[in-house]
C-alpha cells in the first residue's frame, strides 16, 4: 500500500450561515474497530445546506459533511478482522451503540445514543474518512461508486419510508409528492412493489423519467392532483403519500386525498411546524407516519437490488469535490433529475 498522505481536502461547515468551504484538513487514523476509507465518491444532498445554515447542530466547527459515502478501505483498525484492504464499500449513516432496544431489534435509525457520519461527525466530503466497521456494506464491481454513493441516503431512505415504514403492498396505490432526488427512487421502489404510482411535480423534465420508471405523472402547475386521485379511485382516495415536499401545502394537499385509513409518509421538514386538521385526522383514522434516514439492514436491501438491476440510482450531476460552490449552485437551481455527486481527483 502506498504511503498515505498527512492532509486531505474536505469540504467543511466553518461558520453557520456562511458557506460550505475546501480546507486541508489531517487525514484520520482509524481506531480499533474503524477503517480508513480512501472515498472514491460522495453524494450532495439538501441536508447539507439545512446543515450550512444551523438548522441542526454539529458540535465543534469546522466540520467535515457528507452522509453519502463510497470508496475503497485502504487501512484497517487493529480489531478489524472481517474486511481487507481494497474492499469496496459504501457506509451506513448512523454509528449505533449497538445495546439499546433500538439496536437490539434492528431499529438501528432510532437509537437514543446515535452519532451521524457527516453531522456530529466527520463525514465524506473529503478524500477520507474513518468508519466503524460496523457501518461497512460490500459493493460489487456492477455498481459505480458514483452510483454507491447515493444508496445510504437518497435510495435506503426512501426505501426505509415506503416499505420500512409505509409497509407497501402489492396493488396498493401511492403519491410521491416531489420527484427530485429522493422520489425518483420512490418511484422505482413503489412500482417494483407492485403498487400503481402517482409522482408529481411542477418540472415536466422530472415527470418525463418519472413515467419512465412506471409512474403516472400529475403536473400540478397545469392539473388538479385531487381530481386526477378522484378519478383513479372512485373518489375512495389513495392508500399512502409520501411527503417528500414539507411544507403545509403539501401537507393539505396530501391529507385530502388519502383514503379512509391511508398513511401520509412525513419525508420532508422544509417548515419547522406542520399544521393538520384535526376533525379528518380522527374522523378518516389517518395514521401520520415520520420516516428519518435508514436501518442497517434497509441499506444491505438496496445494495442488493441494485445490483439485481432492480433499482438504478439517478445521477443527475458530477462535480469535483474543489467545485463545491457549483455544485450548491446547482443543487439550489437546477432544473436537473437525481442526485449530485462530487467526485475526486486522484
Amino acid at each position: 500500500m502506498d504511503k498515505l498522505p498527512k492532509t486531505m481536502k474536505a469540504v467543511a461547515v466553518i461558520q453557520y450561515g456562511g458557506k460550505l468551504t475546501v480546507i486541508d484538513a489531517p487525514v484520520p487514523f482509524p481506531a480499533s474497530n474503524e477503517v480508513l476509507v480512501h472515498v472514491r465518491a460522495s453524494g450532495l444532498c439538501s441536508t447539507d445546506t439545512h446543515l450550512l445554515n444551523g438548522r441542526q447542530p454539529l458540535g465543534n466547527l469546522p466540520r467535515i459533511l457528507g452522509h453519502e459515502i463510497a470508496g475503497d478501505i485502504v487501512e484497517l483498525g487493529s480489531n478489524v478482522n472481517d474486511w481487507q484492504v481494497n474492499d469496496r464499500v459504501t457506509v451506513a449513516v448512523d454509528v449505533t451503540c449497538g445495546i439499546c432496544r433500538f439496536c437490539l431489534t434492528g431499529q438501528t435509525q432510532l437509537c437514543m445514543r446515535k452519532k451521524r457520519i457527516g453531522f456530529e461527525l466527520n463525514g465524506g466530503h473529503s478524500e477520507y474518512v474513518a468508519v466503524p466497521c460496523t457501518n461497512l456494506v460490500h459493493i460489487s464491481e456492477g455498481i459505480s461508486y458514483e452510483q454507491a454513493a447515493i444508496l445510504p441516503d437518497a435510495v435506503a431512505c426512501t426505501y426505509h419510508c415506503i416499505i420500512g415504514q409505509g409497509k407497501l403492498a402489492l396493488g396498493q396505490i401511492i403519491v410521491i409528492l416531489g420527484v427530485g432526488g429522493l422520489g425518483i427512487h420512490g418511484v422505482q421502489i413503489a412500482a417494483r412493489a407492485g403498487a400503481k404510482v402517482i409522482a408529481t411535480s411542477r418540472r415536466p423534465e422530472r415527470l418525463k423519467i418519472a413515467e419512465k420508471y412506471g409512474a403516472i405523472p400529475v403536473n400540478t402547475n397545469t392539473q388538479s392532483l385531487e381530481e386526477v386521485v378522484h378519478d383513479l379511485t372512485g373518489g375512495e382516495g389513495v392508500d399512502i403519500v409520501m411527503d417528500n415536499i414539507g411544507n403545509n401545502a403539501s401537507i393539505a394537499e396530501g391529507l385530502k386525498i388519502l383514503r379512509p385509513g391511508g398513511k401520509f409518509l412525513v419525508v420532508a421538514y422544509l417548515e419547522d411546524t406542520f399544521h393538520i386538521p384535526s376533525i379528518p385526522l380522527f374522523s378518516k383514522e389517518f395514521e401520520l407516519i415520520g420516516c428519518r434516514g435508514s436501518t442497517r439492514k434497509d441499506l444491505v436491501d438496496v445494495v442488493r437490488h441494485v445490483e439485481n438491476g432492480i433499482i438504478e440510482p439517478v445521477i443527475g450531476a458530477h462535480f469535483n469535490l474543489e467545485e463545491i460552490d457549483k455544485a450548491v449552485e446547482c443543487l439550489e437551481n437546477s432544473q436537473m433529475i437525481g442526485r449530485i455527486v462530487l467526485t475526486r481527483k486522484y
